[in-house]
């Protein structure tokens, strides 16, 4: 019964708070510039008055280097033959000399998913590792992976033809007796030889990033959050996940997490494609008005970080085609609307219709900007699909291409930075593609969506290397910005791929029959992730709101 109170009390208080902040009937009817200057001013003066002093502070947070340092002997080497190795499935050894030469009696086909070479090994200390393999494919970009007793722990791209060295580095391995494998992903290849040596140590120079926003008027609070994000990239991993049905911490995703781990994500994502004109107004879509409330208490109230995404909803007009619902309208496959038209002026009631939905949706986030609440806005998410297979871009925002996908980043970058001084945002580029990158001046965080296959725990090191070329300068936080399958947090640091956070997707990647899943990341993982010295939890976290805006001035005093 208390429970029961205590939810309708937050809903009545909540949708109280909706109606002040979001009861101006539809976002789209905007005041005259009179009126809406008087109101800016009022607000900034408002703002001004009440603002009180912060008193910057660090508390007891350690932000102390973090390096890899093993006893691993520097002259240490193992080398195998492959078909000395134990074969699974239908693994297989031949001596047909097609792929070039290669040595010892053969080498070993590891030609469909799931077949596996694998040697027992015994390595003198805990330490990381390359494993330098001599091996052909018979395709290009073909994915494979290492496993140690039996895991998943590293993935490995190989392309040549005909027998050449590929490297597998930084394979975090203990000392002592192992089974390690090469087990076929995308498969079609052949092993001749493998050999493990110490792994270099890591560079701590790629973690050092732009001190400034791309925003030349960010807030306050969005400063001390990217000071503190700028702080602990490559030295802690920020955890993430995306609530069920925007219901925010109080979603079957955070409660199981925490009654399994007894800790809970530090980063709420959120969802608000149900703000928009398409769903809120044309089709009557729910619970979109509860995602900023949400924002406001997990920040105020929680000392958490929030991230925003946008499932974006072509105009109304241009859905319900294909045989496909209202609801699946940002997905290519499920609307007419063509960007490329509306951006070169060829479809003039579809760019208007953008424009106001852009109008409207600056309009929704306005309230938290007024609240100083810094958000990690990522639009126009995934525009280019997957960069290994182009022109499969699945949303309507890519399906035109880079130049109009531009154009509309950048047009909503001006709306909501210059005319709606939304200067709470944190701007998350996740476009996925290094040529459809708008510019260092657009962008404060580059992000990948990465979706391995179940239980594979690697660091997806391939999406992280993918996105340090993005900006020419290299100077950009890299983020996983969602997930599906988690990764190893010891594996990750170990090899330098140093997400600054990551963000695991709602509902089947983290439940199954409303309790914790482990579907795709198991058990264990869970538990090692949570538990993590490098993985930051919120009760980690440290008062992000008196966070020293300038860090390395605060430090020196």
């Amino acid at each position: 019964m208390k429970t029961k109170m205590k939810r309708m009390l937050a809903l009545t208080l909540a949708l109280t708070m909706s109606a002040g902040l979001f009861g101006c009937g539809k976002s789209t009817e905007k005041k005259n510039d009179s009126e809406k200057n008087n109101a800016s001013k009022a607000a900034d003066d408002s703002s001004e008055e009440k603002k009180p002093d912060v008193i910057e502070t660090i508390g007891d947070f350690d932000l102390s280097d973090f390096t890899s340092a093993y006893d691993v002997p520097e002259d240490f080497s193992l080398e195998l033959e492959a078909e000395s190795g134990t074969l699974l499935n239908e693994a297989m050894i031949m001596n047909k000399a097609f792929a070039g030469d290669f040595s010892g009696d053969g080498y070993v086909a590891v030609y469909d998913k799931g077949d596996e070479i694998t040697f027992d090994i015994e390595l003198p200390a805990k330490g990381s590792y390359n494993v330098v393999m001599k091996i052909a494919a018979d395709n290009v970009n073909s994915d494979n992976l290492i496993t140690v007793d039996g895991s998943a722990v590293k993935k490995f791209t190989s392309s040549e033809s005909k027998f050449a060295e590929v490297t597998a580095e930084n394979v975090l391995i203990d000392g002592g007796s192992h089974t390690i494998g090469i087990r076929a992903d995308t498969g079609h290849i052949y092993v001749d030889t493998l050999k493990i040596v110490p792994a270099a140590p890591i560079d701590l120079s790629q973690y050092d990033v732009t001190d400034k926003l791309c925003n030349p008027n960010a807030s306050d609070n969005a400063k001390r959050l990217y000071s503190f994000m700028r702080a602990t990239y490559g030295k802690y991993t920020i955890s993430g996940q995306y609530s069920g049905d925007n219901m925010g911490p109080e979603s079957r995703e955070f409660i199981e997490i925490n009654k399994r781990t007894g800790k809970t994500p530090a980063l709420l994502g959120l969802d608000v494609g149900n703000l928009g004109i398409s769903t809120k107004v044309d089709h009557q879509a729910g619970g979109g008005d509860m995602v900023p409330i949400y924002a406001m208490d997990w920040y105020n109230n929680h000392n958490g970080i929030v991230t925003f995404c946008w499932h974006w909803h072509a105009p109304s007009k241009y859905l319900e085609v294909n045989g496909q619902p209202w609801w699946r309208g940002f997905y290519t496959d499920s609307t007419s609307f063509d960007l490329g038209k509306a951006m070169r002026g060829e479809d003039k009631e579809g760019y208007d219709a953008i424009v106001a939905e852009l109008d409207n949706m600056a309009e929704q986030l306005k309230p938290l900007a007024d609240a100083d609440i810094p958000i990690l806005w990522r639009p126009l998410h995934e525009a280019a699909g997957d960069p290994r297979y182009p022109n499969n871009a699945w949303f309507w925002w890519g399906a035109s291409g880079k130049d109009a996908y531009l154009e509309l980043y950048k047009l909503m970058y001006d709306k909501f930075v210059n005319e709606y001084h939304l200067n709470n945002l944190i701007w998350v580029w996740n476009a996925q593609n290094q040529s459809w990158y708008p510019g260092d001046e657009y962008v404060d965080i580059v992000g990948y969506d990465c979706y391995p296959d179940e239980h594979d725990s690697s660091s997806q090191k391939y999406y992280y290397d993918f996105l340090k070329e993005c900006s020419p300068t290299g100077s950009k936080i890299i983020a996983e910005t969602e997930n599906g399958s988690m990764f190893d947090p010891d594996a990750a640091f170990n090899e330098g791929t140093r997400w600054s956070y990551f963000a695991t997707w709602n509902g089947e990647f983290a439940i199954k029959n409303k309790q914790l899943s482990d579907q795709y990341t198991t058990f264990d993982t869970w538990d090692k992730i949570y538990s993590s010295d490098r993985v930051l939890t919120l009760d980690e976290l440290p008062d992000l709101k008196s966070w020293p805006i300038d860090l390395d001035t605060f430090l020196k005093n």
